[in-house]
């Protein structure tokens, strides 16, 4: 078996990191939190359920250490590196609620429907747009790169 890479290993575990970081931290301003799993059952015991699923799920597949293709290696970076910088921002906005109160009051006072209108509209703008235009721009390398010669560099 082929080892895996270190800064891999640290990605992951920064990745589980931050998701429990936000999970604990949401804990303290359930009325103004904006996760949609939380929105749609109402349980934070569902919400750390999924968020301990996922960070079992991203160590198994490191551990895994298989991956069908570049493209998939590549996906399963992105999805750590852009997931943690969303779940890191969750975190930093959660702490920010917590340090004011006023801000979870007024987050409060938003319905689920807004809530999670404002959730998507940050997840598509920071999280889906860019991986759409990350996964055109390798297929199209990959595709490119096989009919491509490098320089030798000496």
């Amino acid at each position: 078996m082929k080892l895996n890479s270190k800064l891999l290993f640290w990605m992951v575990v920064v990745f589980g990191i931050l998701n429990l970081i936000d999970v604990i931290t949401a804990m303290f301003i359930l009325p103004g939190e904006a996760n949609p799993i939380y929105l749609l059952t109402g349980s934070h015991i569902v919400l750390w359920l999924v968020k301990i699923f996922f960070i079992g799920l991203i160590f198994w597949i490191y551990f895994k250490n298989k991956y069908p293709s570049r493209f998939w290696l590549f996906s399963f970076i992105y999805i750590i590196v852009i997931g943690s910088l969303m779940v890191g921002l969750g975190a930093a906005s959660n702490i920010s609620g917590i340090l004011n109160p006023q801000i979870v009051e007024s987050a409060a006072q938003l319905t689920n429907t807004q809530k999670a209108t404002y959730y998507g509209q940050l997840v598509g703008i920071l999280m889906v747009i860019p991986y759409i235009i990350s996964m055109v721009s390798f297929k199209l390398y990959e595709s490119i790169e096989k009919k491509i010669s490098y320089e030798d560099k000496k």
